[in-house]
């Protein structure tokens, strides 16, 4: 009892790098500036998104603290509060953190990105 089963061949289908390469890499190509600049307007834009309620939620301790006035017997043991100007100034320094952090971590994917093209171009 010989039987022979046939031998399943797989498609010729366009693989995925060559698809990248015909159809997707050129375009990538004309628009790499455009691309870039997408990106990092997305990441600002999300950062101050995340901020925003920070900033609120500083503005509104502020206003606070302005009107409840804090009582003159204070002992030197006690930590002065900051004002507003160190507040905004501690506020701006971590947001300026966060915006470096974002952009490391873009500049980091288009390195990935660009490594996978130049894997791509012959």
């Amino acid at each position: 009892m010989n039987r022979k089963t046939p031998v399943k061949q797989p498609p010729n289908a366009v693989t995925e790098p060559e698809m990248i390469q015909e159809e997707i890499m050129p375009f990538v190509l004309r628009h790499e500036d455009q691309i870039v600049n997408y990106i990092k307007e997305k990441a600002i834009k999300e950062t101050m998104k995340s901020l925003a309620p920070l900033l609120e939620k500083l503005e509104e301790a502020v206003k606070q603290q302005e009107a409840a006035p804090v009582p003159a017997a204070t002992t030197p043991a006690e930590v002065p509060s900051m004002n507003y100007e160190e507040q905004l100034k501690k506020l701006q320094e971590a947001s300026t953190a966060k915006l470096r952090q974002k952009e490391i971590k873009i500049v980091d994917r288009m390195n990935k990105l660009n490594a996978r093209f130049g894997n791509i171009r012959p």
